[in-house]
């Protein structure tokens, strides 16, 4: 049976099961008891403890009985209570009590002697049993032990042993060059005593020794910022060793939050054997980080292979790089075995508990990896051994699963560190500091997608024309066509380099299929696509082009960034167009319209005449809008004019359905909506087709409202109605002008709506437009109210009620669905909507009331929960004008749990 005090307090029983003492007190006294182990404890005093001073005059009774309940549960023979004298005594072997066994340890180490500084050496026997010691610590000593007072009593040598014991150990780590095994808990001892100037000189030191530099000057400036006075001798001399050891790294940039995990993965990889993979897009400094953190953290011990995964000649043989290593590790060539299996076996048991570094760089796959991977140490091993550090473009997740692999994914520069490596290129003459400079230089790093390759080719090239502005540079990378030139060098034996060159690399090492997809992709205009799109743009079924966009994600060509749904950079998109630019034009087209056509059909059940259509969700035309709007101008572009009007009009009903939220596609600048409906009317033109051109002319009319501009809203309105007459289609008719109507009542221009509202009522009275006799009538009332005129409105909402309910009876009208009313009941419960507002602006209280409850009842009646919550909306603005608050709030409270349900 063990008991562990360092931490919440647990006794474990040799099965592991736990058996701690459920009664405070009980946990009290084994806790006082355990901490002095083989000491004799008197009663006295473990009263005072157990009771925390305020005993009862019981108290020696419970005492006798707690200790008696206790020797009944330590049913181990290793732990024996007995009385000695006037007391109690816990006897048991050391290794039994945590807190005991690590004062031996601590002692052992010589932690307690007082020339233990002077005894620190490269070779330091302490570490492994400081280590040792450290590691049995859990959390707070004594936690939920029962007694305060013992925890006062015991935690204050406890923790000052406990950080001498942290002091100790990064001396001897420092020593030996693996400070940085310490960082993390240097840094939460360093913070929660911030007084003790020795603890803050070795996290000073551990974070310089870990190639942290930046982050080991603020902490020594932070530290002896809060000094009341000088630093003392040890603060002192890791400030100085910082001073020297600190040296400009000169093309090296940022990467704090990277390098730190480095660190810590670095830690578990060497007890693990556990390879760190970092992985990312090419370009993105793979191979810099790896070799800048090697050169701080391993300055000679390091085997370096170049593995040529994305090598236009193909990869290298794990059985070549493994004779290299091996004459690396002082075989002699002669002597190098002959077959693959003999080479990693020589090459393991020479890596047997090295300190030393593999840095295995463009990396292919994992069978090419394997072999060249270190042995994983025993269970029992607590030895540091070599640390393998894997970088590919591919994310390699055979090797997370066969191997575990502690994962560092690399992505592009933050924005301030991309603009400090272009900066370089400006050379002294040139500040950055300038506003007009730096904001070309913040541009020109989005335009190298913050890729750390393409940002060093600009900066090269900025350093080369001393007459360049960054923005004379950023207008050549913003070329369509030859922007991805601007970012490519000569290079040397394994061919040119560049941002093209790296991802033709990329490219070359895909399967057939997923390299056609790829350059299919570069057709679509999006910056984001879902799978089912990929499917239509490359004739597969979406399982397939699941499987080929989960392999392009693989190599960094695209990103999931939800499931289903990939994104990529916009160099990466260059670099697809310029491949698709290479497709025959049969291909091509065939793309393009199975794209058109996708969109055609997603956008159908959205594109209903007179408001009939539904709604998509507004992040999904959040998302779409920039590539259905670049699919409209491609259609337009390469003569698909009946598509292009088609989706240009389903795009425009759909910037009007979100014209009134400033934050939707149709609430924002207005231009992609005009530059879309332009395109539609083009097309319309080109196809002759008049009832195209009357559905663009009455979207350009409609975004002309929104804009304010309302002699050019209705002059195309004028077009429109005269293009829907010349169709012959007087119900398009209507709706065109309809549409115009309703867009001018919801900018506020009433008088302007009220002509075509009247004009509307009186079209609809004919057979042939007599079902829209009832939506007219409502409008026109609705607006007839908010103008002053509430006799009026009342007359046209009476006739809308009467007319609707007739027809309701009569069962003419069909329509509607499974969760949506009949049109002309829904058209009921509006008009009555008319009616009760009309009656309230006549003073008619009571009365509109009595109205406002009708219509929610046939609300309920209809199915439809929009209807619905807006007429427990009007029930509501109605009782509390009236000043019955209480039924107005239940009313609302109905509208908000419909209009919940709804969404």
């Amino acid at each position: 049976m063990d008991i562990e005090l360092l931490g919440p307090m647990v006794v474990r029983r040799e099965d592991g099961t736990v058996a701690t003492p459920s009664a405070p007190k009980r946990r009290a006294l084994l806790g006082a008891l355990a901490a002095r182990l083989n000491q004799p404890v008197g009663a006295e005093e473990l009263i005072e403890l157990v009771w925390e001073g305020a005993a009862p005059p019981t108290a020696r009774a419970a005492l006798q009985g707690h200790v008696a309940a206790l020797r009944q549960q330590l049913d181990d023979p290793g732990l024996v209570l007995g009385t000695r004298g006037g007391g109690y005594v816990l006897e048991g072997d050391a290794d039994r009590v945590d807190l005991v066994r690590f004062s031996t340890l601590c002692d052992r180490a010589g932690l307690l002697s007082p020339d233990a500084a002077a005894r620190v050496g490269t070779d330091d026997p302490a570490v492994p049993l400081l280590r040792a010691a450290l590691d049995l610590w859990r959390g707070p000593a004594l936690a939920d032990c029962g007694s305060a007072l013992l925890r006062e009593r015991t935690l204050p040598f406890l923790t000052d042993l406990r950080l001498c014991a942290l002091n100790r150990l990064a001396q001897g780590l420092v020593l030996a060059g693996r400070g940085g095994e310490l960082v993390t808990e240097l840094t939460e001892a360093a913070d929660a005593h911030p007084g003790r100037q020795p603890l803050a000189a070795r996290l000073v030191e551990c974070l310089e020794q870990a190639g942290r530099g930046l982050e080991a000057r603020e902490r020594y400036e932070r530290t002896v910022a809060r000094l009341s006075g000088p630093p003392g001798p040890e603060l002192r001399r890791a400030g100085e060793q910082l001073a020297r050891h600190t040296p400009p790294d000169r093309r090296f940039v940022g990467r704090a939050a990277e390098l730190a995990r480095l660190h810590e993965a670095l830690a578990v990889a060497a007890r693990t054997a556990r390879p760190i993979l970092v992985t990312g897009p090419a370009g993105v400094g793979k191979t810099g980080l790896v070799q800048h953190w090697a050169a701080q953290r391993f300055p000679e011990s390091v085997l370096h292979a170049d593995l040529r995964g994305s090598d236009p000649a193909g990869p290298r043989r794990p059985a070549d790089v493994l004779a290299g290593f091996l004459t690396d590790l002082g075989v002699a060539p002669e002597a190098v075995p002959a077959g693959l299996e003999e080479r990693a076996a020589r090459y393991r048991a020479l890596l047997a508990d090295r300190r030393i570094l593999i840095l295995l760089d463009d990396a292919a796959s994992y069978r090419q990896l394997a072999p060249l991977l270190p042995d994983r140490p025993a269970p029992t091993s607590t030895a540091l051994g070599p640390v393998a550090v894997v970088t590919s473009r591919d994310r390699l997740r055979e090797v997370l699963l066969h191997e575990d692999a502690l994962v560092l994914p690399l992505g592009p520069l933050d924005a301030e560190d991309a603009r400090d490596l272009l900066a370089r290129g400006l050379g002294p003459d040139r500040p950055a500091t300038d506003p007009e400079t730096a904001a070309e230089l913040a541009e020109l790093a989005e335009r190298c997608d913050r890729l750390p390759l393409a940002l060093r080719l600009a900066s090269a090239r900025l350093a080369a024309r001393p007459d360049w502005s960054p923005g004379d540079l950023g207008a050549e990378l913003a070329d369509e066509q030859t922007g991805l030139a601007a970012l490519a060098g000569v290079g040397a034996a394994r061919g040119p380099v560049g941002v093209g060159a790296a991802l033709d690399r990329t490219y070359r090492t895909l399967p057939p299929a997923a390299a056609r997809l790829f350059t299919l992709l570069g057709l679509y205009p999006g910056a984001e696509i879902d799978t089912a799109t990929a499917a239509a743009l490359a004739d597969l079924r979406p399982a397939a082009a699941r499987t080929l966009l989960t392999a392009l994600d693989a190599v960094h060509l695209l990103a999931e960034t939800t499931p289903g749904r990939y994104t990529r950079r916009e160099l990466v998109r260059r670099y697809a167009a310029g491949q698709a630019a290479a497709l025959q034009c049969e291909e091509r087209f065939g793309a393009l319209d199975r794209l058109i056509a996708h969109y055609l059909e997603l956008t159908a059940p959205w594109a209903g005449e007179g408001g009939e259509g539904g709604r998509p969700p507004a992040a999904w035309f959040r998302r779409e809008e920039s590539a259905l709007r670049a699919v409209v101008l491609c259609a337009e572009q390469y003569g698909r004019t009946r598509a292009a009007w088609q989706l240009a009009h389903r795009m425009s009903l759909l910037y009007e359905r979100s014209a009134e939220h400033p934050d939707e596609p149709g609430g924002r600048d207005r231009t992609h909506w005009r530059t879309v409906a332009e395109i539609g009317l083009r097309a319309a033109h080109a196809d002759r087709d008049d009832a195209a051109l009357a559905r663009l002319g009455t979207d350009l009319a409609v975004l002309h409202v929104h804009r304010a501009a309302h002699r050019t809203a209705l002059e195309h309105l004028d077009g429109a109605a005269a293009a829907a007459d010349r169709a012959g289609d007087a119900l398009l008719r209507h709706h065109c002008r309809s549409r115009v109507a309703a867009a001018l009542v919801r900018a506020g221009q009433y008088d302007r709506a009220l002509p075509l509202l009247t004009d509307l009522v009186a079209a609809a009275r004919t057979p042939a437009t007599g079902h829209l006799l009832v939506r007219a009538l409502t409008d026109l009332a609705e607006v007839l109210v908010l103008v002053g005129s509430p006799e009026r409105a009342l007359a046209h909402a009476d006739e809308a009620v009467r007319t609707a309910t007739a027809r309701s009876a009569d069962g003419r009208p069909d329509g509607g669905g499974p969760d949506r009313g009949r049109p002309d009941e829904v058209e009921t419960v509006l008009a009555t909507h008319s009616r009760a507002r009309a009656l309230h602006a006549l003073g008619r209280r009571e009365a509109a009331l009595s109205s406002a409850r009708l219509a929610v009842a046939l609300g309920r009646t209809v199915g439809d929960a929009t209807v619905e919550a807006r007429s427990h909306g009007l029930l509501a603005d109605l009782l509390f004008e009236l000043g019955r608050s209480v039924e107005g709030a239940e009313a609302r409270r109905r509208e908000a749990a419909l209009v919940a349900g709804e969404r």
